[in-house]
């Protein structure tokens, strides 16, 4: 790959360095490269740095921020794509463990599951025929449909509602569970109004006996 390598993303300017060069050699790149790069640059004089398969210890990260730093550009972050790997294959590895009290059969009955990695923002609405796993949050004023299950690998604040086509032996699972409404088929089970039970442990919604049941995840052993 090229030594240095920009892009713009929703998060500005992204430099992807090859930071298996000698540091002095890469500093070099970098400055023919902003040079270069002053049109692109314009105004914004801040950005990113992605190391790729390259994790930097402390002294070499503050190394190349003095590099930007004398180039007038500030650096917001440094991430590697190993950092990427490691935090998927984590909530992955979790989302595994969690799922095995499913029936394998039923859940996938249940139609395509659909994963979002990412936090769902007030006003967002999501609707799939199937299943969800969010690895994120879902905060208040989200909200998430599904004709399958739902399971939100952190924390469900918005409204849910699973079994959207009214199938009643959908679920709905959360590390912290406090949904402002949450919906399983017909079935409607609501915050109560002036408290605020903050959960603990990871809870799982179903219907039993035409009601709402909430309860604690017991992980197998």
């Amino acid at each position: 790959m090229e030594p240095v390598i920009l892009k713009g993303n929703r998060e500005g300017i992204v430099v992807h360095l090859d930071c298996n060069l000698d540091l002095q050699v890469l500093a070099e790149k970098i400055i023919e490269k902003f040079t270069a790069a002053e049109a692109f640059l314009g105004s914004e004089r801040k950005v990113v740095i992605n190391t790729g398969d390259v994790v930097l210890d402390e002294g070499q990260a503050q190394y190349l921020k003095n590099v930007f730093s004398s180039l007038g550009v500030e650096v917001r972050k440094i991430i590697s794509e190993i950092d990427k790997k490691e935090n998927v294959f984590s909530a992955t590895q979790e989302t595994a463990e969690m799922l095995d009290m499913i029936n394998s059969d039923q859940f996938l009955a249940a139609g395509p599951t659909l994963i979002i990695r990412k936090n769902l923002r007030s006003g967002q609405r999501i609707f799939h025929e199937g299943s969800i796993i969010i690895l994120g949050d879902v905060n208040p004023g989200a909200e998430v449909i599904a004709t399958g299950h739902i399971l939100v690998i952190g924390t469900l604040r918005g409204i849910a509602h699973a079994g959207a086509k009214g199938d009643p032996g959908a679920i709905v699972f959360a590390n912290r569970l406090q949904p402002t409404q949450l919906r399983i088929g017909s079935f409607i089970s609501r915050a109560p109004d002036n408290e605020e039970v903050v959960p603990v442990e990871p809870e799982i919604a179903y219907i039993k006996n035409d009601m709402v049941i909430i309860e604690k995840y017991l992980q197998k052993k």
